[in-house]
């Protein structure tokens, strides 16, 4: 059997594969990572298991910088919105094996559609999960504020949409004082949906603080629109204790995110003028609610005005008549207060007498008159000899006079 060299075996293996692949071929897969450098594009392409979502194939891929500007200005946005970890890919790739480096697959191009047809399918199934889990309308259900005025906003601090959105609200026609608190989170890539919902997490213990929680970001492609098409982050939203509304900043599709928030908005600017909208029809109701108070008042102060008139006129007659019993009534409680003044003041006396007599006679005076001693030690009386120990200094009361000591030994029984 000939013997070949491991060069030799790998041009071999070259030259079986240019026969085999003579052009470029569309391959679908899952990108599992993805690196640049120096503009060139580096990937771990892997396909799953249907079932088990095991690895059963992986090849590594590059996009070199120049195919990597060609595409761009063919698929523009699209380009870099396909190429992220975790998203299903179409892709033109050349198979190409160095002696050296061994297999890599070239990409040449790149299919959007299939991509967002992936997405598009896998948001039906997360749409239809969370509709059979009744949780579509669960955040819809929670109870509006009458009046908004502390908002969470979930966005990235540089975000256009973030400004817009506070500019909109200071700016308001009406002087509305809107108090928003930011907290940063990512608005496109994979850290999406971690850093939303950690900061879900963190509103939620401070949920007392707000009125409602509004998810903003600017405009994007269509591809941006996916990062906000989870299953974890869209229950979690509907499940949320507060309201929640989104202005996600795209015109025509809704973001799972949208369909399961209480409110959902194209923009961030519309999202701030649905805040100051709601609050003057809050003020609107208010004003209405004033004038009815208001004429109900004046009602109620007619009403009042004609039965006062009324009881002036009996004033004079109840008056009589309450004097009259008033001054029967008080001889009657001068003379029962008298009775018992005098009798309340002997029945203290007598008290006082009997308690006098009972502190005579356990007075400690008395028990050392018959021969009884009181012994102290540092200021506290002695009871027990074990609380001694020898050498102490220890002080003893007699009927008259006392005298200091020392222990010598104690006898404890």
């Amino acid at each position: 059997m000939e013997t070949l060299n491991l060069f030799e075996l790998n041009h071999f293996i070259r030259q079986a594969l240019m026969l085999n692949f003579g052009g470029p071929l569309w391959v679908s897969c899952e990108i599992s990572q993805l690196n640049v450098s120096r503009g060139h594009y580096y990937l771990v392409l892997i396909q799953k298991d249907e079932h088990s979502e095991e690895i059963v194939a992986q090849s590594t891929a590059v996009l070199w910088y120049r195919d990597f500007l060609r595409l761009r200005r063919k698929h523009a946005d699209l380009l870099e919105a396909v190429l992220a970890e975790t998203h299903q890919v179409r892709l033109l790739v050349e198979v190409d094996f160095h002696e050296r480096y061994g297999l890599k697959l070239v990409i040449r191009d790149i299919d959007p559609a299939y991509t967002l047809g992936q997405f598009a399918e896998r948001r039906t199934q997360i749409i239809r999960r969370l509709e059979a889990e009744d949780l579509l309308e669960r955040n819809a259900s929670c109870p509006l504020p009458s009046v908004i005025q502390h908002i969470a906003v979930i966005s990235s601090e540089t975000a256009a949409g973030f400004a817009d959105f506070l500019a909109q609200l200071r700016e308001n026609e009406f002087g509305y004082d809107f108090r928003v608190h930011l907290f940063p989170a990512a608005m496109q890539g994979k850290q999406v949906v971690p850093e939303v919902m950690a900061q879900l997490h963190t509103i939620k213990k401070r949920r007392k603080s707000f009125d409602v929680v509004a998810i903003i970001r600017g405009g994007g492609s269509k591809m941006d629109l996916a990062d906000f098409d989870s299953y974890e982050l869209g229950k979690m939203i509907a499940e949320f204790p507060m309201p929640v509304v989104t202005g996600i900043g795209h015109e025509i599709d809704e973001s799972v995110a949208d369909l399961v928030a209480a409110q959902a908005f194209k923009t961030p600017t519309a999202v701030a003028a649905w805040l100051v909208r709601h609050n003057m029809e809050a003020e609107q109701d208010l004003l209405l609610l004033e004038e009815n108070i208001a004429h109900l008042v004046r009602e109620m102060i007619l009403d009042a005005g004609r039965e006062l008139d009324m009881v002036v006129k009996t004033i004079p007659v109840l008056l009589r008549t309450l004097l009259e019993g008033y001054r029967r009534d008080v001889h009657e409680w001068e003379e029962a207060w008298r009775r018992l003044v005098r009798q309340t003041v002997r029945d203290k006396y007598n008290d006082l007498k009997h308690v006098t007599a009972l502190i005579e006679a356990v007075h400690p005076k008395r028990l050392l008159a018959k021969g009884y001693s009181i012994t102290y030690h540092r200021g506290q009386p002695v009871r027990n000899v074990r609380d001694l120990k020898p050498g102490d200094r220890i002080e003893t009361y007699l009927h008259r006079g006392r005298f200091e000591s020392e222990v010598l030994k104690k006898y404890p029984r």
